[in-house]
């Protein structure tokens, strides 16, 4: 697919105007939570049944689109980024804590697992993490990875706050069965002008994950969590001064 700028902004404007709910003879009605924007990507000539050609990364976006309110964030640590990560007020998982999930039934893991939205751990916890709570996270997605897949495995001598803060800047990029990739990009409140930047830098680093970059990419569409999808158009190949194209 030919992505150009121009469509891409124009699809952009358009599916944030979407988020507004209109009705001739009433006035608009703008939703009182602030909305994500979407992206769903339709791929073609991709063999999906194999493995190879499948994305499963994360991806940080340059613009934040999380705040530990709306993204809830566990740290499985010890030791200074145990108590780094209580001083940001976010929620722990010690080693004691993980013995004690280890002699719960299935029942109080899944729960466990449930109440967070990501889990970002220490590498020298990670054997215990996947032994006591490996398929419950794998089940739901929420496995920490390492680099250079993902940024939910870390050294015991991050920073909590460094390391935080880019996983509100982190999203999941993946296929599963269907040539299909759908994800978040940006928020509502967020200006126009970051929220472009996020949906191009993810363009961007889809294009070096795909087999044929954007010619794997059929169909672009954009929309709010509430409003009407967007397809983007696409370009036209621009002609040479000899007429051929390029």
């Amino acid at each position: 697919m030919i992505i150009t700028e121009k469509n891409l902004r124009d699809a952009l404007t358009k599916s944030i105007e979407n988020s507004i709910w209109t009705k001739e003879g009433k006035p608009d009605k703008v939703r009182k939570f602030d909305e994500t924007l979407d992206i769903i990507i339709n791929l073609r000539d991709i063999d999906i049944k194999n493995p190879n050609n499948r994305v499963n990364s994360e991806f940080l976006l340059p613009h934040q689109i999380q705040t530990p309110e709306s993204h809830k964030l566990c740290f499985f640590s010890r030791e200074d980024q145990l108590v780094e990560a209580k001083e940001l007020g976010f929620e722990v998982c010690d080693p004691d804590r993980l013995n004690d999930l280890n002699k719960q039934d299935a029942k109080a893991k899944k729960k466990f697992v449930n109440k967070y939205d990501s889990f970002i751990a220490r590498a020298d916890m990670m054997r215990d993490v996947a032994r006591v709570l490996g398929r419950n996270l794998g089940q739901t997605g929420k496995m920490p990875k390492p680099m250079p897949k993902g940024y939910g495995i870390i050294n015991p001598n991050d920073s909590v706050e460094r390391v935080s803060s880019n996983f509100m800047r982190r999203i999941v990029v993946q296929t599963k069965r269907a040539p299909i990739i759908q994800t978040k990009f940006g928020k509502k409140s967020l200006d126009f002008k970051k929220n472009y930047e996020n949906l191009d830098a993810l363009l961007k680093f889809l294009e070096g994950q795909l087999p044929n970059g954007h010619g794997n990419i059929k169909s672009i569409i954009l929309k709010s969590t509430m409003g009407q999808p967007v397809k983007v158009k696409e370009g036209e190949l621009k002609k040479t001064k000899r007429g051929g194209r390029r």
